[in-house]
């Protein structure tokens, strides 16, 4: 029906009329109307019939004006399509990268020793010379108290360049200024081992009996010239082989220190969770939550090993007689909140005699709380005891 009201529309007549078609159909002009011509077919008008117009065929050309019969012509073309718009491409925004802030050692004012200060010698490797570093911060203030150190980084007790620890450590007590040895080393010995012209693999039943000479050579080096020792173990670490191959080493250190009557600190439970599992964080020497592990999950960050530090002075407290020990401090007056610092303790007295340093005795609850960090047990009826009765 719209073609045939398209067809029944006058137009005026004008010698030329452009139509588009791109089907080959011809124009034809009579009597005032125009005719669309298909191609094959005759044209009906008039006294008879008329072969073909001679009219120029016109091709619709694109932004040519309207026609009645556009509609037609593009239902039988099936039209032109808008070419779909281009979308302006966003340049992209740079990715944000998220950087993890490590604690970094804040600026120590170290006080000047006194003339008769006396000389704790850290010895070690890497670790060790992050302990070093976090004693001096611990007595910095303190002036009788000194901390050296003999640090070879990438070194253990497994090495094949002379001089050997046990070595190292003799010629350095030979200066005679040392009061107090702490090692810290192993960080670099799950290898094979060489010793005498013997070699054998890590944890092989060979190694071990090597790797006990070797333990017992150094223990001898600081016991023989009569100077106390005390050896920090291994830290729990990333990854359960590692984790695993590091306590299997501590049970050498502990056994040959002991034997020699020497002090071994195990300070694997301060640097777990309460499920006892692997950490990067923990409560620090002041009892704030703090990244204590690098991202390696083997070495500390700088509260890290103030921590370590901080179960070692308690040790050298005993030792020298002297030094920061424990203080409970409650911020704000909050008795729930306790803080456990490293900080040097005031001098009281009492009767004329000098108070012993507050230090909780070892396996009491005490120290369980305050040293090692783990929760008290709990107490049927207390107060803080969360379980249903059954």
């Amino acid at each position: 029906m719209l073609a045939a009201f398209c067809l029944a529309l006058p137009v005026a007549a004008a010698p030329d009329i452009t139509m588009p078609d791109t089907t080959g159909s011809a124009r034809f002009e009579t009597a005032g109307r125009t005719k669309l011509v298909m191609p094959g077919q005759a044209i009906a008008g008039g006294a008879g019939a008329v072969a073909r117009t001679r009219a120029p065929i016109v091709l619709a050309q694109d932004g040519g004006g309207w026609h009645p019969l556009s509609p037609l012509l593009r239902l039988f073309r099936g039209g032109r399509r808008a070419a779909p718009p281009r979308k302006l491409q966003e340049p992209e925004k740079p990715k944000r990268t998220i950087r993890r802030v490590v604690p970094q050692p804040p600026k120590v004012e170290v006080e000047p020793k006194s003339a008769d200060a006396r000389t704790v010698l850290v010895v070690g490797d890497a670790m060790a010379q992050g302990l070093a570093r976090g004693l001096e911060a611990a007595y910095a203030q303190t002036p009788t108290i000194k901390v050296d150190s003999e640090i070879s980084r990438s070194s253990g007790l497994i090495r094949e360049a002379d001089p050997d620890w046990p070595t190292r450590i003799t010629n350095r007590l030979k200066r005679g200024d040392v009061n107090l040895v702490v090692v810290m080393l192993g960080t670099d010995d799950r290898r094979r081992v060489t010793l005498d012209g013997q070699r054998a693999d890590f944890r092989d039943p060979a190694w071990e009996e090597v790797y006990r000479v070797l333990v017992q050579r150094s223990v001898s080096a600081v016991r023989d010239a009569r100077k106390p020792l005390i050896w920090v173990g291994l830290p729990p670490v990333s990854g359960p082989d590692r984790r695993s191959d590091f306590s299997y080493l501590n049970d050498f250190y502990k056994e040959k220190v002991e034997t020699a009557d020497g002090v071994f600190v195990d300070i694997w439970e301060a640097f777990m969770s309460e499920e006892g599992k692997y950490t990067s964080y923990g409560a620090d020497v002041d009892g704030k939550r703090q990244r204590l592990r690098t991202e390696d999950g083997l070495y500390f960050t700088w509260p890290g090993y103030r921590k370590v530090a901080f179960f070692v002075q308690q040790r050298i407290a005993r030792i020298l007689g002297e030094g920061p020990a424990l203080e409970l401090a409650f911020p704000g007056g909050d008795a729930n909140m306790i803080l456990l610092s490293g900080g040097a303790s005031h001098e009281e007295t009492l009767a004329g005699e000098e108070i012993a340093p507050a230090i909780p005795s070892e396996g009491s609850l005490q120290h369980r709380l305050i040293v090692e960090g783990r929760p008290l047990p709990q107490v049927e009826g207390r107060a803080d005891n969360y379980r249903i009765p059954r």
